[in-house]
C-alpha cells in the first residue's frame, strides 16, 4: 500500500532548502516530503534547524534557495539560484492550508476561550458568529475544554491554554498541522494532556509535522521520525527501526542522552 502513494498524496515537499541568518547557515539543503495523513516527528539538538524548517513552511522565515510545494502548488521555487515566492494572495492561500501551534500559547488575553477560536474565522472567512460558534464549541469539546469556553486565558493552566491554541488552529480547518515544540514551555505534569490531544489528532489521520523533544510521542504517535543536526537531516525512518537501531553515530549519541 505504502509505495502506491500518488503525487497528489504529497501534502508538503521541501527540496534543497537553504537558509542563512547572516554568516550562519542554519539549513544546508533540506529535502522533506510529508504525505496525507502522515505524522512526521522532527527531533534533534537545539540549534539543529528543526524549528527553522517548520517556520519556512508557513513563511514565518523566508528561504534563500530551494523549493517548497504545498499540496502540489509552489509556495516558493528557485530561479537562477534565488528563491522566488508566489504572489502574495497565492502565498496567503497556501500558508492558510496549515495550522501552527507554537511553544508559547499566543492566545488573545482580552478574549474568552470561545472568542479566541472564533476570531480568525470571523476575520478571514467573513462568516457570522452564529455560523462559526457551533463548530468552535465542538472543537472545545474535542480538546476537553467546553466548560471553560467563557473563561479568559489567564484563568487557565498552561496545558489548557495550549489545548485551546490547538483548537484555535483547527478552527480554520487546516489540511496540515505544524507543531513547534508545543510542550516545551509546560510543566511536566501538564505535558500529558497536550500530547493526548495530539495523539487523538494523529489517530484521526490529521497530517502533522511535529518538532518535539518528547521521544515517547515520536515513538508512539509518529509514522516517521527525522533526526536533524547542524542544519542537515542526518537520519530518518519509521519509529520502530529508528529508535531500536539508529544507524548514524550522531543519532545514537543523541538518543542515548534522551532515552
Amino acid at each position: 500500500m505504502e509505495n502506491m502513494m500518488h503525487d497528489h498524496d504529497v501534502m508538503l515537499r521541501m527540496r534543497q532548502i537553504k537558509k542563512r541568518f547572516g554568516p550562519l547557515e542554519v539549513l544546508k539543503g533540506i529535502d522533506l516530503e510529508v504525505c496525507r495523513g502522515e505524522v512526521l516527528a522532527i527531533i534533534g539538538p537545539s540549534g539543529s534547524g528543526k524549528s527553522t524548517t517548520l517556520r519556512c513552511l508557513n513563511r514565518l522565515e523566508t528561504i534563500d534557495s530551494g523549493s517548497i510545494e504545498i499540496e502540489g502548488q509552489f509556495l516558493v521555487k528557485s530561479e537562477n539560484g534565488a528563491a522566488v515566492y508566489a504572489a502574495p494572495a497565492e502565498s496567503r492561500r497556501l500558508v492558510g492550508c496549515m495550522g501552527m501551534v507554537f511553544q508559547q500559547f499566543n492566545l488573545f488575553p482580552h478574549m474568552t476561550v470561545l472568542e479566541n477560536l472564533m476570531e480568525a474565522p470571523l476575520q478571514v472567512k467573513k462568516m457570522t458568529p452564529a455560523e462559526i460558534q457551533p463548530a468552535a464549541e465542538d472543537l472545545l469539546k474535542k480538546v476537553g475544554l467546553y466548560e471553560k469556553r467563557h473563561a479568559y486565558p489567564s484563568r487557565l493552566s498552561g496545558g489548557q491554554q495550549q489545548r485551546v491554541a490547538i483548537a484555535r488552529a483547527l478552527a480554520m480547518k487546516p489540511d496540515i498541522m505544524l507543531f513547534d515544540e508545543p510542550t516545551s514551555a509546560l510543566d511536566p505534569e501538564l505535558t500529558g494532556e497536550v500530547l493526548k490531544t495530539m495523539r487523538e489528532l494523529a489517530a484521526e489521520h490529521m497530517t502533522m509535522v511535529v518538532v518535539t523533544h518528547e521521544m515517547a510521542f515520536a515513538r508512539e504517535a509518529a509514522n516517521r521520525v527525522i533526526f536533524m543536526a547542524d542544519g542537515n537531516i542526518v537520519e530518518q525512518g519509521d519509529p520502530q527501526t529508528f529508535f531500536r537501531a539508529p544507524k548514524e553515530p550522531r543519532t545514537q549519541a543523541f538518543l542515548k542522552n534522551m532515552l
